[in-house]
């Protein structure tokens, strides 16, 4: 995995937004999103469990 992929070590977190998606390369260790801004996603959505992160991307095995 490339440092310039993986937001944990080189950026700070996100204010305010946690994450509890271990398998995602923003997510850090200290339980906050490490991507540079997120992407709510759903059209139609009337409750929380009908939307999913955009940003999120998935971790390469180590």
């Amino acid at each position: 995995m490339s440092d310039s992929v993986n937001k944990e070590w080189d950026s700070a977190r996100l204010s305010g937004v946690g994450c509890d998606v271990v398998n995602c390369v923003y997510h850090g260790k200290d339980g906050h999103c490490h991507a540079d801004s997120i992407n709510v996603e759903s059209h139609s959505a009337i409750r929380k469990a009908e939307t999913f992160c955009g940003t999120f991307e998935a971790r390469s095995s180590m």
